[in-house]
């Protein structure tokens, strides 16, 4: 993850306007990167590698790592039915043998669902980095009014000559670094054969755990509006405005209650 100090690329830490230009110039100097060329970049980069490719790799991992567990499985011994009570001791070490040679057997297997995972998951922050990225253009650019509703939702203030506050370009710098960090670290875990041996994930395997699909992916938005989400890194954290309105409408809602109970 890039360096988040901020100090150096400001006056001192008062929440003063600042030049809106500032925004990509320091984007540009954390990331060692132009704002266009790291567009183009998110943009074109992909997850390539193909189902085909991963269930290859890891039937060659398994007659490399595991020659003969892949031979047992392949030729395995009849199952013996019929009443358990019956079986011998062969019988019993030979369906031991089974149940763990499939548990070790797990680890070539493809999940399906692993690879749609690293791309929905992709998709997501490659679409928040890529929007994150326009706005701070248009901002740095003082195309103002072409995001005037993304700057109204997320509180970004400006005073009259159109400068932006040290808060707003912090708060909007932050989650496109830790997003584009995600982004690449997601699609490089894709793309290299070897995650399919150590990572595996299911539908199922979700459900056991209490899980569900939203839960393992990023929102979609840029902001939570919801003081205990304002945690999350991938989103643009709420302004000391917008706190100060969801507590007031935290306040009016507990005092609503706290009457209805009361008249009870």
């Amino acid at each position: 993850m890039v360096n988040l100090n901020f100090e150096s690329y400001f006056e001192n830490t008062a929440n003063k306007y600042y030049d809106p230009k500032c925004i990509v110039t320091i984007l540009e100097s954390i990331l060692g990167n132009k704002l266009d060329d790291m567009k183009d970049e998110i943009y074109h980069t992909q997850i390539v590698v193909s189902e085909e490719q991963i269930t290859a790799y890891l039937e060659k991992k398994f007659e490399e790592e595991a020659p003969e567990l892949k031979r047992r499985l392949e030729s395995p011994k009849p199952k013996r039915s019929g009443n358990i009570g019956a079986w011998t001791e062969e019988d019993i070490k030979a369906s031991s043998q089974r149940f763990i040679d499939d548990f070790h057997a797990q680890r070539y297997y493809f999940e399906p669902y692993t690879l749609e995972y690293f791309k929905r998951y992709s998709n997501i922050v490659r679409n928040k980095v890529l929007l994150l990225l326009n706005i701070i253009e248009k901002i740095g650019n003082k195309d103002f009014l072409s995001i005037q509703d993304f700057m109204s939702e997320l509180d970004i203030q400006l005073d009259e000559n159109g400068n932006i506050l040290r808060e707003d370009i912090i708060r909007l710098i932050a989650p496109t670094l830790y997003n584009i960090d995600q982004f690449k670290e997601k699609v490089t875990k894709a793309n290299d054969l070897s995650t399919y041996l150590t990572f595996q994930i299911s539908k199922d395997s979700l459900y056991k755990k209490g899980l569900s699909e939203r839960e393992i992916y990023p929102t979609e938005s840029l902001q939570i509006k919801n003081l205990y989400y304002d945690y999350i890194k991938g989103n643009v954290p709420l302004s000391n405005n917008q706190k100060v309105e969801l507590e007031d409408q935290q306040d009016r809602s507990m005092k609503k209650i706290a009457k209805i109970l009361l008249d009870w």
